[in-house]
């Protein structure tokens, strides 16, 4: 018994149950606003046309109904039952059926349409979202390639840099390699010079 109440509980506390309650009250109250509407504008004018007050009360008899009047009381008793085609409540019926079925049509199709609208709405935001978030990646990867492509060409240029610094330390070097020969070739120049002017003034 206690697992009964606890199921019946949980059946209560769904959202549905009381999504069907507010619908089972929607369409009640629906249902007397087109009864209401086919007895105050449609039956009267189909009573226009058929010379009736009242399409319900619209009939095919097929066999009237007998009466026997008792001659001392003067009233009327149905000896035989009237036999009779209904036909006027069904048109009636068939009209209100015929009236909720169309308006529940429209508001299906316009229920459909918003919702229609609404998911390509959401889909068109997911997809900007989505282009957004490429477009951003996109710019990270570029700024990111054009910052390694920076950073390569600065180290080419330091190697360079570096190169010719090198090469001009090599060259300076050089210089000073050469001109120092030049120095102790004619240092040794001026002493042959020397010597042979000193030789020539002893044999003189």
């Amino acid at each position: 018994m206690k697992k009964f109440w606890e199921d019946f509980k949980k059946f209560i506390k769904r959202g549905n149950v009381v999504d069907m309650a507010v619908g089972v009250a929607v369409a009640s109250a629906f249902t007397a606003i087109v009864t209401a509407f086919t007895k105050g504008f449609i039956t009267p004018l189909l009573a226009l046309l058929t010379n009736n007050s009242d399409l319900g009360q619209m009939k095919w008899v097929i066999r009237e109904a007998q009466y026997v009047i008792d001659p001392a009381t003067g009233h009327a008793t149905e000896e035989v039952a009237e036999v009779a085609l209904l036909w006027g409540g069904f048109v009636q019926t068939m009209i209100d059926f015929i009236i909720i079925a169309l308006t529940l049509f429209i508001v299906m199709r316009v229920a459909a349409a918003v919702a229609a609208h609404s998911a390509k709405i959401r889909e068109n935001m997911i997809n900007a979202i989505t282009h957004k978030d490429e477009l951003e990646a996109a710019a990270k990867e570029e700024a990111e390639r054009i910052a390694a492509e920076e950073a390569a060409e600065a180290e080419r240029l330091a190697a360079e840099e570096a190169a010719k610094a090198e090469e001009a330390a090599r060259l300076a070097e050089e210089e000073k390699l050469q001109e120092k020969a030049r120095r102790e070739h004619e240092e040794q120049l001026l002493v042959e010079i020397r010597d042979l002017l000193r030789a020539n003034s002893h044999n003189a």
